[in-house]
């Protein structure tokens, strides 16, 4: 009987099996060349190689980045449009032995969670983002990007880009490394074989820095979108080289440790700590005679709320959900309304 040897697998940070599509569980769903595959694999890698995949938490926004939940076989959150560095700075803070990962597209992170990324950035947030940059939205339809080319024509500027009316387009690597909290700033591309294990490296070593206690990483990714743009999948490789590398520099903008002064920190506890806290003072409770206050007996309890905005639905509806949290009760508040 012939032995053999396995040299190359699927990472073991990836589920076995995709159930994004019922006929294509082996595969990503990404259109034929997509540069989001190949992030894929060389996160996974990283964390597969070192040795974090269950103490990870990955947040994942609107476009197409948001299907990495079908993917990854770690922690995910998946949050609102540009709102990823906002999650991922409570998930760092409640939970700081974590590897908190943000996983942005250009549209998001670059436009409506412009805000977002440079206050976690110039906070020193220690999580890593990975910014996918294919110069255009993706999952909508092809309209400009905040990063879109120079003269480069989309669905919403069919003349193309012009500085005079929509302006330049925005280098986000350049603008955080102009802060003065980043400890890691990097851009590479998905252009060649060369340049793809170049960007293997910087992401492996944005999760490190992570791990080892550094600061905000963040990692620019040049990446192919042939469907949108309107090409086959080799050209979209060449037009990242010739147009997008020109534009958007590869380069390491900023590689130094900094030390944030820790002055007037306020108390901080984890969320193990706090769970423990609580877990000791209902046991304390429990033996001296007194009902804790979390231990309600009631089972089906309805409130209807008729109204229309305007009249007190949604405020109703939040004090509520406060009264429930005072009562320590587990509360979502999911308010929905329209314009």
């Amino acid at each position: 009987m012939a032995s053999y040897t396995i040299t190359h697998e699927k990472s073991k940070s990836f589920f076995k099996v995709y159930e994004r599509k019922a006929e294509l569980q082996h595969q990503t769903h990404y259109c034929p060349g997509c540069g989001h595959g190949v992030a894929h694999k060389l996160i996974a890698e990283a964390l597969e190689d070192l040795g974090v995949q269950n103490e990870t938490i990955l947040v994942s926004p609107v476009g197409c980045s948001v299907f990495a939940y079908y993917y990854f076989d770690v922690g995910n959150v998946q949050v609102a449009h540009g709102r990823a560095p906002a999650a991922a700075t409570g998930l760092k803070r409640a939970c700081p032995d974590k590897i908190v990962i943000a996983y942005q597209g250009d549209g998001d992170l670059a436009a409506i969670g412009t805000a977002e990324i440079i206050h976690a950035a110039n906070r020193g947030e220690k999580i890593t983002v990975f910014f996918v940059n294919n110069a255009i939205y993706g999952m909508t339809g092809g309209q400009m990007a905040p990063t879109t080319l120079v003269g480069q024509k989309s669905t919403t500027s069919p003349w193309g880009r012009r500085p005079v009316n929509e302006g330049f387009p925005l280098h986000m690597a350049e603008l955080l490394s102009s802060l003065e909290a980043p400890v890691y700033i990097e851009r590479v591309a998905l252009s060649d074989n060369k340049n793809i294990m170049k960007a293997r490296r910087a992401v492996r070593k944005a999760l490190e820095l992570q791990r080892d206690g550094a600061g905000f990483t963040f990692v620019e990714i040049l990446s192919p979108c042939p469907t949108i743009w309107g090409k086959d999948p080799v050209d979209a490789r060449k037009w990242v080289a010739e147009k997008m590398i020109p534009s958007f520099p590869l380069n390491v903008f900023r590689d130094k440790k900094i030390e944030i002064p820790n002055n007037n920190v306020p108390p901080h506890k984890t969320v193990a700590e706090l769970i423990g806290e609580d877990g000791k003072k209902e046991e304390k409770a429990a033996g001296e005679g007194v009902v804790p206050r979390r231990q309600h007996h009631f089972r089906d309890l309805g409130i209807k709320i008729a109204g229309f905005g305007g009249q007190g639905v949604l405020l109703l509806g939040q004090l509520l959900a406060e009264m429930g949290m005072r009562e320590g009760l587990e509360v979502s508040w999911l308010p929905s309304y329209g314009p």
